[in-house]
């Protein structure tokens, strides 16, 4: 099965996943998190798919969440304040919490920027990172996220939020 922007190939219990998006560089955006998300619920609940290899088109594996995109689902959500006692940690595992006690898929791609990494991370299967370019903000958690990585002479990471003295929260 195969989508717009997720390419899937299977072969000896192996699933193959590529994120394909060449007009920017597999940037994800909220239809790929989408594709991604019901291509893992399938590796997940089939025993035949014992290990998952994530990897992007040429030229890039990843160059993170599209901000265009999220640009868009920005300017079209309320503020919300942060309380004062909380770090952007515990910002981070209350969202997990809410989102695995619904169980229910990111709403928009700010959350899905949250979502993706830790989703990948708690595959009780085997996950493996072939990175073939660059792995950019999202794409480096991404790569992280899995068991083993995997990069090609071609691979290079970058965390843009620490190059700004931030952390996505």
């Amino acid at each position: 099965m195969s989508g717009t922007y997720i390419k899937s190939e299977s072969d000896q219990g192996v699933l193959v996943l590529t994120m394909h998006d060449p007009k920017t560089r597999n940037a994800i955006g909220l239809e790929m998190m989408k594709e991604l998300e019901e291509e893992l619920d399938r590796f997940e609940s089939s025993p035949a798919l014992r290990a998952l290899v994530l990897t992007g088109s040429d030229p890039s594996f990843c160059s993170g969440a599209n901000v265009k995109t999220m640009n868009d689902d920005n300017e079209s959500s309320e503020p919300k304040a942060i309380p004062s006692d909380s770090t952007p940690w515990d910002l981070l595992n209350q969202a997990w919490d809410k989102q695995s006690a619904l169980n229910s898929r990111p709403r928009d791609l700010i959350e899905g920027v949250r979502y993706m990494p830790l989703r990948l991370h708690n595959l009780q299967k085997p996950s493996i990172a072939a990175v073939n370019g660059s792995a950019i903000g999202l794409g480096m958690g991404i790569a992280l996220s899995c068991d083993i990585r995997f990069a090609s002479t071609n691979a290079k990471f970058s965390e843009m939020f620490v190059r700004r003295g931030l952390i996505p929260a």
